[in-house]
């Protein structure tokens, strides 16, 4: 284990370019600091108990992830440096008391506790606009109303209504696929049973997000009478049910698992 723990101080200290990096994004203001909720998690969820030497092979590997990165380094953006950085550390350390050194829950919450939140708005923002838009024309069709969607704008009648910003749920992607991350970590699922709860939640996220959209809209169209700080409840209220479900297809996704072994 002397092994190990060396190695383990001497990943650290060659990756402080990607510490910098990373101390910086979580200083600058744009919600970065939610990352480190999933880092704590990861640590937390950690098993306690026997300590697993690094193997040669693992060493190896290791050893060749971190030349490519040295070589590569000039054409690497500082986001992907850090993260190869995260995940080489993540490995480590998940072999070191887990026994191995990928498991997918444990590199799951390493790549949500990168500061990617202002990232993710940049480039996904749009789409995830773009899909709550589409999913909340049919929702409003429903209730009676005359929704087109054009382009990230729901179009009723005669008035335009702006899904902005705020409203792509790149928030409530982030808090929702760590919700399903970390349950599966505590329910021990494994990577196929992982991966299928953060697709559900994804599916959960993006209903939720729209549902959210639809009632924002009738807001704006006035309605549905009530206060003006309605609107952010509206918000917040409406994530709930899309946590609830996360957390019923995690556990569902357990019981299966726990089935499974007993017939295995």
């Amino acid at each position: 284990m002397g092994r190990s723990y060396l190695i383990l101080l001497l990943q650290l200290l060659a990756s402080w370019h990607a510490w910098s990096w990373y101390a910086r994004r979580v200083r600058d203001g744009s919600d970065e600091p939610w990352g480190l909720l999933a880092l704590v998690a990861m640590v937390m969820l950690l098993p306690r108990g026997a300590r697993h030497p690094l193997r040669n092979v693992e060493l190896g590997v290791l050893a060749g992830v971190n030349v490519a990165l040295v070589l590569a380094y000039p054409w690497l953006t500082p986001l992907i440096r850090a993260t190869v950085c995260v995940l080489c550390l993540t490995a480590i350390v998940s072999r070191m008391t887990s026994g191995r050194a990928f498991h997918l829950g444990t590199w799951l919450l390493a790549l949500l506790s990168m500061p990617v939140l202002a990232t993710v708005q940049f480039y996904l923002g749009y789409p995830l606009r773009l899909t709550a838009a589409a999913l909340a024309a049919p929702m409003l069709r429903s209730l009676g109303l005359p929704a087109v969607r054009e382009g990230v704008q729901l179009v009723i009648g005669s008035e335009v209504i702006l899904v902005d910003v705020p409203c792509s749920g790149a928030r409530m992607l982030w808090v929702g696929l760590f919700l399903a991350v970390t349950l599966a970590c505590m329910l021990k699922l494994g990577a196929v049973r992982t991966l299928l709860a953060c697709t559900l939640g994804l599916g959960a996220i993006l209903f939720g997000n729209a549902l959210r959209v639809s009632a924002l809209t009738l807001l704006e169209r006035r309605q549905v009478p009530g206060p003006p700080w309605l609107h952010d409840g509206v918000g917040v209220s409406s994530f709930i049910p899309v946590c609830l479900l996360i957390a019923a297809i995690c556990l569902w996704l357990h019981g299966r698992q726990r089935v499974s072994e007993a017939h295995g």
